[in-house]
């Protein structure tokens, strides 16, 4: 049997701190599973935006021949699959769709029907990792506050996070168990994995089933969100009417500035 371990994010839920664990520890862990992460995926999850911004069902099927084509080329042998990509199920929410991750149940089919070209029979389960609504709106505003180019965002914090939590990713999962109720679907909250000895990565962990964990290295925190003061002021920076490149380039001077100079 092939197990498939298939991480979607959610966005700002710890998926890099995550991806690094599972990047730093692949010597302990391919001789049991491969492991595919966003730097493999990258292209598939550029047809996920296309598909998002098009809603073209014909996109679906590049992205079913893509990730055959990625899963058929994998050394697999006899061993499981990890792969863990937050854009896979979609771009990172911006509070303007009715709900988070519209595509999210025809984006995992396709996935599902494209991994039929793995070596039977197959089990596959899908992991998502959710946190409190309001703190996970909060940091999706300060990570695209703080994007330095390609998004420039000018809502306040409030006002972006009342429109995402009204119809939070809790419509979303409702959307997915619907559409495939014979999903195994892994829904994991970080206060609740927290406490588990791997933290946010346990779910791999106890998937894997390791002889002897002590050889993992330990997770590590990443992109910890700026200062609620520093947000502001990029966002006044967003607001203003910088070209491109100068607003880049202030809002990289202000990110990599002494803290005491990023107070007002």
């Amino acid at each position: 049997m092939t197990r498939v371990l298939l991480h979607l994010g959610l966005h700002k839920t710890g998926t890099t701190s995550v991806q690094k664990f599972l990047e730093d520890n692949r010597a302990a862990i391919e001789p049991a599973a491969a492991v595919l992460l966003p730097a493999q995926t990258r292209e598939i999850s550029r047809w996920v935006w296309r598909f998002h911004q098009l809603g073209d069902r014909d996109v679906l099927q590049v992205i079913r021949e893509d990730l055959q084509q990625l899963l058929t080329a994998l050394p697999l042998g006899d061993r499981d699959l990890i792969i863990s990509d937050e854009n896979l199920l979609g771009p990172m929410p911006r509070a303007q769709d009715p709900y988070p991750y519209p595509f999210a149940a025809a984006l995992i089919t396709t996935y599902r029907e494209a991994m039929q070209a793995l070596p039977q029979p197959l089990q596959l389960s899908v992991c998502l990792t959710t946190r409190r609504t309001h703190h996970w709106a909060v940091s999706i505003h300060a990570h695209l506050a703080r994007k330095i180019r390609a998004v420039r965002l000018t809502e306040d914090r409030d006002s972006f996070v009342a429109r995402l939590t009204r119809n939070g990713f809790e419509h979303t999962l409702a959307a997915i168990r619907a559409a495939l109720p014979d999903l195994d679907l892994q829904v994991n909250g970080m206060e609740t994995l927290a406490d588990q000895p791997f933290g946010l990565a346990q779910v791999f962990v106890d998937f894997l089933s390791l002889p002897d964990n002590r050889m993992l290295h330990p997770l590590t925190h990443r992109h910890r969100s700026p200062a609620p003061d520093l947000i502001e002021r990029l966002i006044e920076l967003n607001r203003g009417d910088l070209d491109e490149d100068a607003l880049a380039a202030a809002k990289q001077a202000l990110l990599a500035a002494p803290d005491k100079d990023k107070q007002r």
